[in-house]
């Protein structure tokens, strides 16, 4: 018997179940919580380095370590109920808890930087006031860009076995600490050569970096809370996977969105009006498949069928 009505039979998305953590719970815990104890010792140590050695940039880039121990308690609340399932009143899950999150992280980067800067400016209009850096702040500097550039690696690997924006942000606020590092360095070897003004300036260019990585993630935060669909690139390959499938004539409606380093789309598929239910859903369902094991950030299609006509 032909199906012969628009949307007489779809591919329904998987029924809801309680909201349960993922098994890369664990692992986004664990490389939380060691980058969360290594940014304590080194926070405490540039800061009182900085202190002891005369840098004010060093001084800046503890006290920026220590936003890292905000973000990071941040991280790991998001990342424990972000990655929690669907439940009946969260039918997509909680991955949007990690995008606010990553906003967030991103907002704290931009106030750290703004204090950083009106510093770093005051202290150049008012030369008595700069500091000469010593051989402690450069050691220190050296071994905070080390450090922070091996944890980095580590959380950015996990980040990316997990999906999780959330986690690849905190790995570059690692990141932006071993950057805002190696001004310190340029700064305080400038420093020790004469140019006591080099010091501020490295510390206002930290600033500066910290400020853009912050940028970054409140715009990709916001563009997913609004439900920007996927870019034309991801889009394009979802036409060819579509179009591949025998029995599609065409598709309308095509729709995507963005959750927590995750896709969701519905689409309706064009087909034959002389096939029956059965069939019609057997090719709804194998175009649900295929996107989902060939797209990996696909985390649910919902297929609908029309029957194509002359119009």
């Amino acid at each position: 018997m032909p199906f012969g009505s628009p949307s007489a039979v779809s591919s329904a998305p998987d029924a809801v179940v309680t909201g349960t953590l993922p098994a890369d719970w664990p692992a986004k815990r664990r490389v939380t919580l060691i980058g969360g104890a290594i940014n304590l010792v080194l926070a405490c140590a540039k800061v009182a380095g900085g202190l002891v050695g005369q840098s004010q940039a060093l001084v800046a880039d503890g006290v920026h370590s220590f936003s890292d121990l905000v973000s990071d308690l941040l991280v790991l609340v998001a990342a424990r109920w972000g990655s929690m399932g669907a439940d009946e009143n969260h039918p997509y899950g909680h991955a949007r808890i990690e995008t606010a999150a990553t906003a967030v992280v991103g907002l704290l980067l931009l106030a750290v930087a703004a204090g950083f800067l009106v510093d770093s400016m005051n202290r150049l209009l008012e030369p008595e006031r700069l500091l000469q850096p010593g051989w402690i702040a450069l050691t220190l500097a050296l071994v905070s860009v080390l450090v922070n550039e091996g944890l980095y690696h580590y959380t950015v690997k996990v980040g990316r076995e997990t999906r999780s924006p959330l986690i690849i942000a905190n790995a570059w606020h690692r990141r932006s600490d071993a950057l805002s590092s190696v001004v310190v360095v340029v700064g305080v070897i400038g420093a020790l050569l004469g140019v006591i003004w080099l010091d501020a300036v490295a510390a206002a260019v930290v600033s500066l970096m910290v400020a853009w990585v912050g940028w970054q993630f409140i715009r990709s935060s916001i563009a997913e809370l609004v439900d920007t669909g996927l870019p034309p690139a991801r889009l394009a390959e979802l036409d060819l996977r579509i179009r591949s499938v025998d029995g599609v004539h065409d598709y309308r409606q095509l729709r995507t969105r963005q959750m927590g380093g995750q896709a969701y789309m519905d689409v309706q598929i064009l087909l034959d009006p002389d096939l029956s239910l059965r069939e019609a859903d057997r090719i709804a369902l194998e175009v649900k498949s295929l996107l989902l094991a060939e797209v990996p950030e696909m985390a649910d299609v919902v297929v609908g069928v029309q029957p194509i006509t002359s119009e």
